[in-house]
């Protein structure tokens, strides 16, 4: 049986729309920071002074990916990029003095979002996140075309 629409829409669809909806949220609270920077933000804000590499890393995305975000948001002045305090060789990103006031304050509604979360979570009898990390733990052990070719080993090349 094939259901319709299929999982990977379904997922795609819901982080679009979480998307939208956080960017309507900032938009109504005239935060200026584009919703799509919001990690980089806050693993600066609670970590200090990271590389891209380590951005990349501690959030799960590609360092070509940050990059791309960085460069927008240091070109605007609210990330700046400086020499490692511990190897000069590398350049690390900060939020300038001028942003911390904005930052403190999208750092404060992402606290109240993790209570809105905790509501969906709970109107919906499920912890998405729980769930998701663990979905990633296990693609992680078993990608899905191992896992297809397990179940239907005629479609195996």
């Amino acid at each position: 049986m094939i259901r319709s629409p299929q999982f990977g829409a379904i997922l795609m669809r819901s982080a679009e729309l979480i998307a939208i909806q956080g960017q309507q949220v900032f938009d109504a609270l005239a935060i200026g920071l584009p919703a799509n920077r919001i990690s980089i933000l806050l693993a600066l804000y609670t970590q200090g002074p990271l590389s891209s590499t380590e951005l990349a890393k501690h959030i799960g995305l590609s360092r070509q990916l940050i990059e791309s975000r960085l460069k927008g948001s240091v070109k605007d002045g609210f990330f700046a990029s400086q020499p490692d305090a511990r190897d000069s060789r590398k350049r690390v990103y900060v939020i300038t003095p001028q942003a911390m006031p904005e930052a403190e304050k999208i750092v404060a509604i992402m606290q109240d979002f993790e209570q809105v979360y905790a509501t969906l979570w709970q109107e919906i009898g499920v912890d998405i996140e729980q769930a998701l990390q663990a979905m990633e733990k296990g693609l992680a052990k078993r990608s899905l075309v191992h896992r297809l070719y397990d179940h239907s080993p005629h479609l195996e090349p």
